[in-house]
């Protein structure tokens, strides 16, 4: 096991058991892209309006702003996994198009394997800096075996959650409502609210607001003054957008 943070990039080699259980798989997203690459555990995991149980082998990737969580049970067998964590740039230009698109899971060629072997190698004999030029040569190479190797099977999506999802993405900057999301769908706000938060783990209203602070985020890494982004995504009173983005935003650099 071994978790080695060097310069942008958080590789992990991770094993939870019912004595040491933790809550890093539960509900959430980040600016960040992230990969969990599974070896064993009795796990059915969830991105966006996406789920599958996994299988020993099974890769998830996980694009910045996805929603995701696991549901792990502990009981019979440990939750075995490699986790690594990097940000989009790391992702070459001509494989984002690609990797995007894919659904986020998939079955292991053969190749996905013999990589995440070799991380643990690396941690055991070399040094920092190598391990970490080393490692970002292993994520090159496995975005593109990943590019190659998309399959959508075992994959269970929820097309009225998925709708929702693509109406929020599509109409980011402009104010979203309960009411605005019962007049988009025909639904009751009860019945939208009941069954995104069955599905999803999390109020409807709660994900909107967290991708609007990630859009923001996206637009400040991109140059816009924070007041702006702020603007752009909906926030009237700039000291609540402010606090949510550094809440979120853990461990960033608040951009000047």
């Amino acid at each position: 096991m071994f978790n080695f943070i060097y310069g942008n990039i958080d590789f992990a080699h991770k094993i939870d058991n019912s004595s040491s259980p933790t809550e890093e798989y539960y509900k959430h997203m980040h600016a960040f892209a992230e990969i969990l690459y599974l070896v064993s555990g009795d796990v059915n995991y969830t991105v966006e309006s996406d789920t599958r149980k996994l299988q020993a082998g099974d890769l998830v990737f996980i694009a910045p702003g996805k929603y995701h969580f696991a549901t792990v049970n502990l009981d019979d067998q440990p939750y075995e996994r490699y986790v690594l964590k990097f940000p989009e740039i790391l992702i070459p230009d001509y494989l984002k198009a690609g990797l995007f698109a894919h659904t986020p899971f998939f079955a292991d060629p053969g190749s996905f394997t013999e990589i995440f072997k070799r991380l643990d190698g690396y941690i055991e004999n070399f040094l920092p800096e190598e391990v970490n030029t080393l490692f970002n040569c292993e994520l090159a190479r496995l975005l593109v075996f990943m590019n190659r190797s998309a399959n959508s099977e075992r994959q269970n999506t929820n097309k009225f959650i998925d709708k929702i999802i693509n109406y929020v993405d599509s109409h980011i900057t402009e104010s979203i409502t309960l009411d605005s999301l019962a007049a988009a769908f025909l639904f009751s706000k009860s019945y939208i609210c009941n069954e995104f938060k069955k599905h999803m783990k999390i109020p409807v209203m709660q994900y909107i607001r967290s991708k609007k602070i990630l859009f923001a985020h996206s637009l400040i890494t991109n140059g816009m003054k924070k007041c702006e982004a702020a603007e752009k995504v909906g926030f009237a009173n700039y000291s609540t957008f402010f606090r949510a983005y550094r809440k979120m935003i853990s461990g960033s650099s608040f951009p000047e």
